[in-house]
């Protein structure tokens, strides 16, 4: 009996829940301000999409 726990398996789960919590939040403040890089052309077929739909908005009657 390991710390109360009958089962290998049951302290297996348990310490691996832990180990996994720790391993999250270590993930996390490693890149907690880590941006995706945006490059200047990702939003123009978007922009031009945007115009487009203005466009047949203003031709509506």
């Amino acid at each position: 009996m390991m710390l109360g726990f009958l089962d290998p398996w049951v302290l297996a789960g348990f310490v691996l829940t832990i180990l996994s919590a720790i391993f999250c939040i270590l993930y996390g403040i490693r890149n907690w301000n880590r941006g995706g890089t945006e490059k200047e052309g990702d939003y123009r077929e978007e922009i031009q999409w945007e115009r487009e739909e203005i466009e047949l908005i203003e031709k509506l009657p």
